[in-house]
């Protein structure tokens, strides 16, 4: 698994503050956004926000990762969070399966490769799978009805834009509630180390609830 940022909004704490600012001030938000606050104002204006749960002011803080070798699997699971979240995918359509002497990109899950027996049961899935795909392919079936037996753990790649309200919702969901699996936890966990090297006044906010 890779995770890079690509782009985010500067400064979310201004931002913020300015967004807030812009609901009760009577100066206008280019006024507002003239002057300079002190950050220690602008850091408990934000908290107070946070805290109290008015969020509509995150949203205008975004950011963008690029996400290579991943599994379909992780993608299904990921789309589900679709309100202030996009998403850009590596089409199986377009983009060919075909492998001569070689398996397709997949992702092999820890538990299976402790297991020797189970590790074997696991690869010689997949290489079933680009086998078969692969005879599809000769046979002239097109790749988006060829794609259809490659398994859930094929790999994938894709450009995935977030506002800071949504991404904040997501991690709550898949790292800090017990019960998510693995590799979604571990991809929004590398997000949240890229985020807090920008804005590392996130951090409380990333943790569980006391």
């Amino acid at each position: 698994m890779e995770v890079k940022l690509i782009t985010m909004t500067p400064n979310y704490l201004r931002l913020i503050w300015l967004a807030a600012r812009t609901c009760y001030s009577p100066l206008s938000p280019i006024g507002l956004s003239e002057q300079e606050p002190p950050v220690d104002e602008t850091f408990r204006l934000v908290d107070q926000l946070l805290k109290k749960k008015h969020l509509s002011v995150l949203e205008h803080c975004t950011m963008t990762f690029a996400v290579e070798n991943v599994s379909r699997t992780l993608l299904a699971q990921y789309s589900r969070h679709r309100i202030g979240v996009s998403l850009s995918v590596q089409s199986q359509r377009y983009v060919s399966e075909r492998h001569e002497n070689e398996i397709f990109d997949f992702v092999l899950p820890d538990e299976i490769e402790r297991t020797d027996e189970a590790k074997k049961a696991f690869l010689r899935a997949m290489d079933q799978a680009q086998q078969a795909y692969n005879e599809l392919l000769a046979l002239g079936v097109k790749r988006e009805d060829a794609r259809f037996v490659l398994p859930g753990g094929a790999g994938t790649n894709f450009v995935t834009s977030l506002n800071l309200r949504s991404f904040l919702d997501v991690y709550r969901k898949r790292v800090l509630t017990p019960g998510a699996q693995w590799e979604i936890k571990e991809m929004l966990q590398r997000m949240a180390g890229l985020l807090l090297e920008r804005e590392p006044w996130l951090d409380p906010y990333l943790r569980p609830e006391s």
